[in-house]
């Protein structure tokens, strides 16, 4: 038996070898994310280096096998290598991330919403828009981009403070030669073209609209806060605008409302909608102790559930493909910050409106003079931020022997500081998807589905 020769290299820990259904086998990396479909040959001569230290002498193969990170060197550290790529992207700073709440006024009482008890009725004022103002040019001399991500509340009941507050900022990062970029979360029901094209002058490059079933289920999870029904209306606006923006449309799921997410997908198609916008599962999950009478899935059976659904709805797989990640969102990112209309200042957009997860306040951020932290303590804002941010997957007792570790970093900041910490569905289901990915693969290479 030949002995290889390149003594020094090991197999990856974070491999997924898979039975493809074409008689190959798929290979799948979570570290470098990389993907591959490899011959019955090959995958011999893997197995056989990693079993036995055969020598591969296909050259090309093996440094492919290294390219692709599934075989490394004996003495490199993937944990380390994940922790680095956690710290730089996590303190990175070329982009401040805001998310800012114009109003916490709604005009819904979704049965499971977080920031039930948190609603209020006023806007933003004009001097909490001069601070969030003088925060960005006081950062704009080192970021590359502004991303800003417009929330509640309802935000399109301030629509004049988001124009207000963008003709502002973008007049900033024009001066700073900042790239600018904006989205928003909606409701959708005060939607309709005037004010699409209004969100359009603002920049607002993409939509996010909350639906939950079909017209029935709809109206009783999300109903308007007089009680009145939703649905029709936020459908007769999608109709109006879809094709002008780009929409996702968000259906949240549970053990409630399992059978009526198809009903959303089969009204967009029968209005002429579904082309134009992006369909995808939300499963809902206890936050802030709000989640009335729902029933809540299993990140497990979402797992299987959401995959059939998108297979049976032909969605794209590649926009939700396990990509390796640094941190998680912006709540554990240095320059994520959400800010509500009366100033205060979250890591979190799920805090907003908590007293206690409060960190700060745009006054105090800008160094304008007295305190205006209304009560934060020091202790406070550190005990928030250090939850948020020296959280280390790499070394929890669970999280750093898991292979799935480098696609979700230990999972939401948020429910894992609520005690409701769940793994992402990739871990339930990866052998499902990335076949179903790789049978897209190559229908696309046949001249079939473009993904």
């Amino acid at each position: 038996m030949n002995k290889r020769k390149d003594t020094q290299m090991k197999e990856s820990v974070y491999n997924f070898i898979l039975d493809g259904k074409s008689g190959n086998k798929i290979y799948y990396n979570s570290r470098t994310g990389s993907l591959a479909e490899v011959c019955p040959q090959q995958d011999k001569m893997f197995m056989e280096f990693i079993k036995y230290g055969t020598e591969i002498k296909d050259k090309n193969f093996m440094e492919q096998l290294k390219y692709c990170g599934y075989l490394i060197e004996d003495g490199f550290n993937e944990k380390n290598d994940i922790h680095i790529n956690l710290l730089s992207s996590r303190y990175e700073t070329s982009v401040l991330s805001l998310t800012i709440t114009p109003t916490m006024a709604c005009n819904f009482r979704c049965v499971y919403c977080f920031e039930s008890g948190h609603y209020g009725q006023g806007k933003m004022g004009s001097e909490v828009e001069e601070e969030i103002c003088k925060f960005a040019e006081q950062e704009s001399g080192h970021i590359e981009k502004l991303a800003v991500t417009w929330y509640g509340g309802e935000p399109l009941l301030a629509m004049d403070v988001i124009e207000s507050l963008t003709g502002k900022l973008k007049s900033i990062c024009k001066k700073s030669n900042t790239e600018y970029t904006a989205s928003i979360v909606t409701n959708g029901y005060l939607l309709d073209n005037v004010m699409c094209d209004r969100l359009l002058e603002c920049n607002v490059e993409d939509v996010q609209i909350t639906l939950d079933g079909d017209c029935d289920t709809h109206n009783k999870r999300r109903p308007l806060a007089d009680g009145k029904p939703s649905f029709g209306r936020i459908m007769d606006n999608l109709e109006k605008i879809h094709g002008k923006i780009d929409i996702s449309i968000r259906i949240n799921v549970d053990e409630g409302n399992k059978y009526k997410v198809q009903d959303v997908v089969n009204e967009l198609k029968a209005r002429n909608i579904y082309n134009d916008v992006f369909c995808y599962l939300g499963l809902v999950t206890p936050s802030n102790g709000q989640c009335n009478n729902i029933a809540c899935m299993s990140a497990e059976k979402y797992s299987g559930f959401n995959l059939q659904f998108m297979l049976d709805n032909k969605i794209p797989l590649k926009p939700l493909y396990p990509r390796p990640t640094g941190n998680y969102c912006g709540a554990d990112y240095i320059l994520g910050y959400v800010i509500d209309a009366d100033g205060y200042v979250y890591k979190c957009w799920s805090d907003v409106g908590i007293q206690e997860r409060r960190i700060s306040s745009i006054f105090d951020l800008t160094g304008k003079d007295g305190n205006f932290s209304d009560g934060i303590t020091d202790t406070q804002s550190q005990n928030v931020i250090d939850g948020y941010m020296l959280f280390n997957p790499v070394e929890d007792e669970n999280c750093s022997i898991c292979k799935y570790l480098p696609l979700c970093m230990g999972g939401c900041p948020h429910n894992r500081l609520e005690g409701n910490q769940m793994c992402e569905q990739y871990r339930y289901n990866i052998d499902g998807f990335l076949t179903a990915y790789v049978e897209r693969i190559i229908v696309a290479g046949k001249g079939g589905e473009n993904i």
